[in-house]
């Protein structure tokens, strides 16, 4: 088995069928979050005509004068992806991606698992924990169907009543409606408190709309105002429901439930077959986010994350040293169980 770190890893996505890969696995995804940080990398391993490829963020740290390392999937999903089901071919291949991190002094790292593609499945290497349900319209039926079978009766009359009120959606894929949709989604953040971790420059912006080939801005407008707005991006079988943003004075309208119709059937016609809206705001299966979202299926996929350390006595000893700056404060509450909480 050959093994290769590489910043770039596209041409190994040819080897995998539409249907076990993503948009989230490409270099142009997951270089949109590379930095002066975060090193945009590629663990593959090769063995014949079997491939897994592995796809994360690379974060250099100094501890006690030593140089060491962590990592993380990007925003969004992703984790190791194969382009074989066969379970020998990728636990050896995660065991020698672990065996790579101890040796190159790794110390811990976080994985976030594709639902859709569920390749948590075969994680050998670490921890696999469920964070929270997520949502996917299945849009392989006709229009007709998903309207009756997947969409609830009272998200269909929503809807209906957006209509009547005089909403409309526009397929932007040439990004003209991009500081409309800004000033929403940064309002919504701000409303909800969001971390740091949701918001994004101009510049990310720029490079999704450059990088990024198969995307659009859905917009919905209410007497020639933008009301709500969100990215949408997709591969050949699954589109995703990226950021958000709406204007609480014409929640009443509706916009939200209407733009999410909208984006399915502008997905459906560019024939993607599953179309994954994500979970909610936290992991409480009463959450509202998630609550709206289950109103377009019944179905639940399960978001899993992964947490790896590589060398504990160096992990415990940087958690010590965090913990002990950041005690008695609501940071250290509010980050106890995450992986890289020192990060922070």
């Amino acid at each position: 088995m050959k093994i290769e770190i590489t910043d770039k890893w596209n041409d190994y996505l040819k080897y995998f069928d539409k249907s076990k890969s993503d948009t989230y696995f490409t270099e142009e995804y997951v270089k949109l979050y590379h930095s002066d940080i975060d090193e945009a990398i590629c663990y593959v391993c090769n063995e014949g005509e079997n491939y897994l490829v592995f796809p994360f963020l690379k974060r250099q740290f100094h501890f006690e004068g030593i140089v060491y390392y962590d990592f993380e999937t990007p925003y969004g999903y992703g984790g190791p992806i194969a382009n074989t089901d066969d379970g020998l071919f990728i636990e050896k291949s995660l065991e020698l991606f672990y065996n790579y991190c101890r040796d190159n002094k790794y110390v811990a790292g976080f994985v976030r698992f594709h639902p859709l593609l569920n390749n948590s499945v075969g994680y050998t290497i670490g921890r696999v924990l469920l964070d929270r349900e997520t949502v996917a319209i299945d849009l392989k039926p006709s229009e007709e169907e998903i309207w009756m079978q997947e969409l609830k009766s009272k998200n269909r009359s929503s809807i209906k009543k957006a209509i009547n009120n005089g909403l409309q959606f526009i397929e932007d894929t040439d990004f003209k409606y991009l500081d409309d949709f800004v000033s929403l989604y940064n309002k919504t953040m701000n409303k909800v408190s969001a971390d740091e971790f949701f918001i994004f420059d101009k510049t990310y912006y720029d490079n999704f709309i450059q990088k990024i080939d198969k995307r659009f801005l859905g917009v919905v407008i209410y007497n020639e105002k933008v009301i709500s707005a969100a990215m949408f991006f997709y591969s050949e079988d699954y589109g995703h429901y990226h950021l958000s943003g709406s204007d609480v004075e014409y929640l009443y309208l509706n916009p939200n439930n209407f733009l999410l119709w909208e984006a399915a059937k502008a997905l459906k016609k560019h024939n993607v077959k599953m179309f994954h809206l994500g979970g909610g705001s936290s992991s409480d299966p009463n959450n509202s986010l998630l609550e709206f979202k289950s109103r377009f299926s019944p179905g639940r996929l399960q978001f899993n994350i992964g947490k790896t350390i590589f060398d504990s006595e160096i992990y415990n000893q940087v958690c010590s040293q965090w913990e002990a700056d950041n005690d008695n404060t609501e940071k250290k509450i509010q980050l106890k169980n995450h992986l890289l909480k020192y990060k922070y």
